[in-house]
């Protein structure tokens, strides 16, 4: 008896369950409905004003965010952002396009619809319009990748072919050129060290310099005939070793065999790298010190593989456990307490940036230990100074799925204040650049040569779901703090190049502002900045990890 009203009782509760959910379903149908017929009506009315276009669009919008998982969330969307297109074309207004690409990128990088693959497109074209061309050629390639039979790829090709026409390949060879032969009128360059970091499907090397260099580099395939294995070299003229760096360094990690040097004829110094399964390269020159980066990423030998996994496993590592019981997407996540040691990071009334940071770190480390299973590792957990290239090959050695620099930031008006977010891009913001230089230790007209050479580095970067993660933080951050919000940024900073998870850089505040570093002193808001950052990963991390 007691069985069976349980039954009744449940039917009774489903039955309304699903009688309210179908009321609430009309109800947004009706909704959408109404919408689209605004949309029609202003598009066809000659003396509507922009504001209507505006208002249509946010009423699509409050559909979507009404019930994001419905059948009509992906359609509200599209439409929301097309409505914006519609109000640009006819009022020429920019923020009107902002908005547009704004929730284009939204569709596409949440929904896997009829429409998203037209969505990348559309912000592809967008991006074409404001001259950014290597996120109009990124867009291109997510949906190149992601969409391989739409009929948007033809579309997309023409529209490559077009920002391939305005682009100038001679300008960029020039800034490539102009960073490589930098300072080498009289002295030789010496080659002090060659340093590298590795798993089985990464590796990064860095050759120091003591000033920078002019360098070429060249890939040459596996020869049978003389049992040579696929090769990549880096030239390096004007150059002399200096100091015991080995002539020939076994790495032996599933992509590179060994790294070796000699002397390819008068004056140039030739690395080479024996390869073994090597998928892409890059190579960048950073100043500053001077030193020439190597990145080589591909797919490790599958025996060498299993054999580090097992062993982890028997040593309790939890990257291959616990994360894959769960179907975790997100497991591993990098702290980087920006500066440290010999660098303090900018430094006022009494305070260094590298102990508020590394306090904030600390905090953050504390906060994912004790209310996640997440694995949690720091760049640095004491005062000691890491270079800005190794923090980046460190949370690529430890596969993390999330990469976070934090930092403080300075300004010479010392009114300024708020936080902002950045990702890895090229950047023509005057203020953004200058904040880059600071955290590179650069001058702002080496950036600006540096930038030609990043742009295919940026291209394979998780620029996407990087934005995403940003304007989390960003918005929960600046929520829990309440201070002025700055804005997610795009600049290029070193310590964000060649990282291969999604990657942010934040400035929690401005240690030149008194008002600010007051707060900054006290450990109460430090751990309040902490908090705000937590959050905002965590909603990302649970979005992406399906919770």
């Amino acid at each position: 008896m007691k069985n069976y009203m349980f039954r009744n009782k449940f039917f009774i509760i489903t039955l309304v369950f699903l009688l309210f959910s179908s009321l609430a379903f009309a109800d947004l149908i009706d909704e959408y409905n109404s919408a689209k017929k605004d949309l029609r009506y202003i598009e066809k009315s000659r003396r509507v004003s922009r504001q209507s276009y505006i208002l249509t669009a946010e009423k699509f919008y409050k559909i979507y965010a009404k019930a994001p998982r419905s059948s009509l969330a992906d359609d509200a969307l599209y439409l929301c952002a097309k409505t914006y297109m519609k109000s640009y074309y006819r009022f020429k207004n920019k923020n009107d396009l902002t908005n547009a690409l704004k929730y284009f990128r939204l569709l596409a990088a949440n929904y896997k619809s009829r429409w998203a693959a037209d969505a990348y497109y559309k912000a592809a074209y967008i991006y074409y319009l404001k001259k950014d061309y290597v996120s109009a050629k990124y867009m291109i390639k997510k949906l190149r990748a992601k969409y391989p039979r739409s009929s948007k790829v033809k579309d997309a090709k023409k529209l490559l072919a077009k920002i391939e026409k305005n682009t100038k390949p001679k300008q960029i060879k020039s800034s490539v050129r102009k960073t490589a032969y930098t300072s080498n009128n009289s002295k030789n360059v010496n080659i002090k060290g060659i340093r590298y970091w590795s798993n089985e499907d990464y590796t990064r090397i860095v050759i120091d310099l003591n000033k920078p260099a002019k360098f070429e580099k060249h890939w040459l395939k596996k020869n049978e005939k003389l049992n040579l294995p696929p090769r990549l070299f880096v030239d390096i003229y004007n150059s002399s070793v200096v100091g015991n760096i080995p002539e020939v360094i076994n790495v032996k990690d599933g992509l590179i065999s060994r790294i070796r040097w000699g002397r390819f004829k008068d004056g140039v110094t030739r690395v080479v790298l024996d390869t073994i399964s090597v998928k892409e390269f890059s190579v960048f020159q950073l100043i500053n010190p001077a030193r020439i980066v190597i990145d080589v990423t591909g797919e490790a030998n599958k025996s060498i593989l299993a054999s580090r996994r097992n062993n982890s496993n028997k040593e309790g590592n939890y990257s291959d456990t616990l994360a894959s019981v769960f179907g975790l997407k997100i497991k591993t996540i990098v702290i980087d307490p920006g500066h440290g040691g010999k660098d303090p990071g900018c430094n006022y009334y009494g305070l260094k940036e590298k102990d508020i940071v590394l306090d904030v770190g600390l905090h953050l480390r504390k906060l994912f230990k004790e209310n996640t299973k997440l694995k949690v590792l720091m760049t640095r957990d004491r005062d000691i100074f890491i270079p800005l290239e190794e923090r980046t090959a460190f949370a690529n050695k430890n596969r993390a799925d999330i990469f976070v620099s934090i930092h403080v930031n300075a300004s010479r008006n010392r009114r300024a204040k708020g936080v902002e977010t950045y990702v890895l891009n090229v950047t023509k913001d005057k203020s953004a650049l200058e904040v880059a230089a600071f955290e590179n230790q650069a001058t702002e007209k080496s950036l600006s040569d540096l930038q030609g050479i990043l742009k295919d580095i940026i291209l394979n970067s998780k620029l996407e779901e990087s934005l995403i993660l940003a304007k989390s933080v960003q918005d929960s951050l600046v929520y829990h703090i309440k201070e002025n919000s700055l804005g997610v940024k795009q600049a290029p900073f070193y310590v964000l190049v060649g990282a291969k998870m999604p990657s942010i850089l934040i400035e929690t505040g401005f240690l030149s502002n008194k008002v600010e570093a007051r707060k900054f002193a006290t450990k109460k808001y430090r751990g309040e900045i902490a908090e705000g950052i937590f959050k905002g990963l965590m909603k990302y991390i649970n979005k992406y990890n399906g919770r």
